[in-house]
């Protein structure tokens, strides 16, 4: 049991303001068993020196002196695996021995400058402590933490187990195993489980409530605006914690008083007495005097790299490069001053507060435990001064707040306002700005991609193999891997962009030894000393255990939350009527993976074709959270997996991986008894596999051409690549039986570029799906189309040139000469987006121009319903299809005179046509849109009605259809 805190003159709660003083205290695991005197292995090594033996020594003082104190206090897990290390032990005391000597050098180096030797001598006599500290306690300073915290002075809580930015984790049962490891390794260490969690970088999205109650955590921190975007948002704001649905209580930092701590510039530590931390002798000495460098060298990296040793001998002084000594009883004395002034302010606010609160008011303060001591020397001092204060005062009868842990404020008020947090966390911009970025948004996709597969070797291993020892072991290790590779501190340094070679590599490496160590399970050979290295490299975790990724673990399943997707099976061939045909596709992209066009047009053909006694399978290449087969809409569709490599292989090697993959499903599909009538190949990113497969089982190949290399190049076939692409689609034509192009411009195009005969080729274009959206609006009128708010331009496709889009940027100041208030939204993605961002900043666009990024299908069609004209400007368009999506929904277009669009669109009678790349045309015709809306209505229902008789998709089916029974009767 937890000792009971025994406050002088003891209020009841009620009458008292509440201050919860949280510290965060995490580092990642930065073990390196086969690197003495890394730089890495010196971040703990400073933390332990100047931040945790620091505080644990306030702590042992306030105890002696009875002098109650009360402070919540986060130990991650990867944190209290090296304080548990045997070898960190011993190298942090080997670096604490190294400090000492050069403490004792250092004062005799300056026995002529009393300033500073005094000042060396204040190191040297805190560090001799520290030793004797750390062998007093054997190195198990995890054990005077868990005796604060039995005695009720701390309350320790934990964290996800490698501080993995939760919300970013592709499936929910892998963010519950990182909560879930991090509980059971705090109360493997410090005795109890946890009631509370540090959420990484206090990132919280809703799919987090349920995994945290299910490993029984009651309470976790967010950030102040977290609060202020709950709906509805908490009456008590942020003096109270507020519950999600799921009974766990959020509470939120304060804003007042973490600026008065944390900020450098105004808050407590930039305090012109208090010490520089960016002098040190590390950096000072040696520059011009190789006596000096010769000194110094010892106490840096092997590599003559600088670094800090420690010894820092000026205090802030001013703003300036010159500083003065530091004292340390000018720092003591402003240490006191501000324990006074952040009580004081703290007891302002909450007699504040408690004016309209129905309870006692809390004031969160959560701070990164580093800054205490590392960053702000004089840290630990302020926390101790801070308590001795609070003491005094309730001695005086003059205390009007009280320290508590948040798990003391639920017991006291169990019932707290319910709402719905949304996404948060506290770092820059308030959300994932700082996590996913240009720098490190590569790490998810590999991350993503390790899930999946621990997921379906959990389930093999369960299902198939059995429970043994050896093959538990390679999973339990491969899920540290992957948890070691998903901290949340890489992405930080990449996005820092300090030792951004480190933070990547350590995520390459994780996720490589993950992918190894599956791969011994997927082969069925275990190498035992390659298992045993590493686990002796990373004995961290003792409590990982794979079977939390098991559908039938403790991790909660609710079915509103997509979770993941195991292998399956592949169905037995089903039985085939004599009049059904069979049809293989091949397409690189299916849905739910959606690039461009070429994924919704094959869906939509091949579940028609379904429809027209056609039995369709479709060969893909596997989606992340799609299962490896699956009945979609009557389409039979098989997701290969290809070989993955951690580090980023060349495109065309990808193309010939993904290719063989098909080959090989199809051959397991051919095995297994389907036979298939026609092949289908769409473009050229199939052609090996489409080779393979028709010379091996003989079947005639279809192909569709949704574009051409030439044809994006505008003719310019230059460069090795697009020789090679371009070579790709020639040999596809000529292996095919039958080619469909989608428009008759790609008729000419394919006919000349790849010397093809005309009566090879078909033209069908492609379609969209018609239903109640437009059933509602087919008799549009000029009163139908809205005249309030901002005039809304449309644009939704890839961001490549191709498509036109910073021609429709340069012609917007010429849109908003005639209409000023008019705004532009540009939804999609692609390699141009930085460069049309920019285009847009340097022409002042900001305010009317706004990138959407890639959206939805639902959301794509709202936006198209919203705005006043869609707008494609094309450069080449092989046919068009949003175009399409615009017109059926009744939105007036405007598109370029090229390609398939200039056969969509007749100019004048359901559309504009501007000429392609002029930027006055398209501005003219974009403005004539918005300033005739009666017009663009007429435009829009004559569209709607071409749709609605052309392009089906019935139609377009029964079309294909004829195209396979006709290769068949030649």
């Amino acid at each position: 049991m937890k000792g009971t805190i025994l406050y002088p003159s003891d209020a009841p709660m009620q009458n008292q303001g509440q201050i919860a003083l949280i510290l965060h205290a995490h580092l990642p695991y930065v073990r390196h068993p086969h690197r003495p005197n890394s730089l890495e292995e010196r971040w703990f090594f400073e933390a332990m020196m100047e931040t945790y033996l620091p505080l644990i020594d306030v702590f042992r003082r306030l105890e002696q002196d009875n002098v109650p104190f009360r402070i919540t206090m986060t130990l991650s897990p990867t944190l209290l695996s090296m304080m548990e290390d045997k070898l960190m032990q011993s190298r942090f005391e080997e670096h604490l021995k190294t400090s000492i000597r050069l403490a004792r050098s250092e004062t005799k180096r300056l026995r002529t400058n009393n300033e500073l030797q005094n000042v060396a001598a204040l190191y040297l006599e805190r560090w001799l402590k520290w030793l004797h500290m750390y062998r007093q306690c054997g190195g198990r300073v995890i054990e005077w933490f868990r005796h604060f915290d039995q005695k009720g002075w701390l309350e320790c809580i934990t964290c996800a187990a490698t501080h993995a930015f939760l919300p970013l984790i592709k499936h929910p049962v892998m963010a519950h195993a990182q909560i879930e490891i991090g509980a059971r390794e705090h109360e493997r260490l410090l005795g109890q489980r946890p009631e509370g969690i540090w959420l990484p970088e206090c990132a919280y999205s809703p799919e987090l409530s349920p995994l945290l109650q299910a490993s029984g955590i009651r309470y976790f921190m967010v950030d102040h605006h977290g609060l202020l975007t709950a709906q509805p948002q908490p009456h008590r704001l942020q003096y109270a914690p507020a519950m999600t649905e799921d009974g766990v209580f959020a509470f939120a930092r304060d804003p007042e008083s973490s600026h008065q701590v944390w900020s450098s510039y105004e808050g407590y530590p930039g305090d012109c007495d208090y010490r520089e931390y960016y002098r040190d002798i590390g950096f000072d000495l040696g520059w011009n005097d190789e006596a000096e460098w010769n000194y110094i060298r010892p106490y840096i990296l092997e590599d003559g790299a600088r670094l800090n040793t420690g010894m820092k001998y000026y205090r802030i002084t001013g703003a300036g490069s010159d500083k003065t000594p530091y004292r340390l009883d000018w720092a003591l004395h402003k240490v006191r001053e501000h324990a006074k002034h952040f009580l004081d302010s703290r007891e302002r606010q909450l007699v504040q507060a408690q004016s309209w609160m129905d309870r006692a008011p809390l004031v969160v303060c959560p701070y990164d435990a580093e800054l205490f001591g590392h960053w702000w020397f004089e840290g630990p001092l302020w926390v101790e001064a801070l308590f001795r204060e609070q003491h005094a005062r309730g001695e005086q009868h003059e205390q009007r707040t009280k320290f508590v842990a948040p798990s003391d404020y639920i017991a006291a008020y169990p019932d707290s306002e319910q709402t719905d947090l949304t996404f948060s966390s506290w770092g820059r911009g308030g959300y994932a700005d700082v996590w996913l970025q240009e720098r490190n948004d590569w790490i998810y996709k590999h991350l993503h991609h390790a899930e999946d597969r621990l997921l379906q070797y959990a389930q093999r291993l369960r299902d198939s193999w059995g429970f043994r020892p050896v093959q538990e072991r390679i999973m339990n290790m491969a899920l540290k891997e992957w948890m070691l590779a998903a901290s949340s501190d890489w992405a930080f340094i990449l996005d820092a962009g300090t030792v951004t070679e480190y933070a990547a590599e350590r995520t390459r490496q994780h996720l490589g030894r993950c992918h190894l160590l599956l791969d011994m399970l997927e082969q069925g050979v275990y190498d035992l000393i390659q298992l045993e290295k590493m686990e002796a490299e990373y004995p961290c975790f003792k409590t990982a255990d794979y079977r939390l990724l098991l559908p039938d673990s403790s991790s909660p399943r609710r079915t509103d939350m997509p979770f993941y997707t195991v292998l399956q099976p592949l169905p037995p061939p089903p039985s085939t009527s004599p009049k059904a045909k069979v049809t293989l596709m091949l397409a690189w992209e299916f849905p739910p993976l959606i690039v461009g066009g070429l994924s919704r047009a094959v869906y939509d053909l091949s579940r028609h074709l379904a429809e027209k006694q056609c039995e369709v399978h479709v060969v893909t290449r596997e989606v992340p959270d799609a299962p490896s087969y699956e009945l979609m809409n009557g389409v039979h569709v098989h997701r290969v997996a290809l070989i993955h490599s951690v580090t980023p292989i060349d495109f065309m090697d990808w193309v010939f991986q993904m290719n063989a993959a098909m080959s090989d499903g199809v051959d397991a599909l051919v095995s297994r008894g389907l036979t298939f009538d026609f092949l289908h190949a769409h473009d050229w990113l199939v052609y090996p596999a489409a080779q393979d497969i028709k010379s091996t089982f003989g079947c005639p190949l279809i192909v569709t051409i949704h574009a051409t290399e030439h044809g994006r190049n505008h003719g310019r076939i230059q460069g090795e690549l697009p020789q090679r692409i371009h070579q790709m689609e020639y040999q596809l034509t000529e292996e095919a039986e039958h080619v469909i192009v989608c428009s008759h411009s790609m008729v000419q195009e394919v006919e000349q570029i790849f010397s093809l005969p005309r009566r090879k080729i078909t033209m069908i274009p492609n379609g969209v799906e018609i239903g109640a959206e437009s059933a509602a609006i087919q008799n549009l009128s000029g009163a139908a189309v809205p005249a309030s708010g901002p005039p809304l331009l449309f644009y939704v496709g890839r961001l490549v040139f191709e498509k036109g889009i910073h021609v429709l940027i340069e012609a917007m100041p010429r849109i908003l000469q005639s209409v000023p208030d008019a705004k532009l939204i540009i939804a999609g993605t692609g390699p141009m987006k930085q460069e049309l961002e920019g285009q847009v900043q340097a022409m002042s666009l900001g305010e009317q121009v706004h990138f959407a990024g890639f959206v939805q299908d639902d959301t794509r069609d709202a936006l198209i319903q919203s705005a006043r004209v869609c707008v494609f400007p094309s450069l080449y368009e092989p046919f068009g299809i949003v175009a399409l999506e615009a017109m059926r929904f009744g939105t007036p277009v405007v598109v370029s005179d090229t390609g398939g669009l200039a056969e969509i669109v007749d100019h004048g009678v359901d559309g504009y046509k501007a000429l392609p790349g002029h930027i006055e045309s398209l501005a003219w015709h974009v403005t004539d849109m918005l300033l005739h809306p009666e017009l663009a209505a007429e435009m829009a229902a004559t569209a709607l009605y071409k749709v609605r008789t052309q392009y089906d998709w019935n139609t377009i089916a029964v079309s294909t259809r004829q195209v396979y029974e006709g290769v068949i009767a030649r």
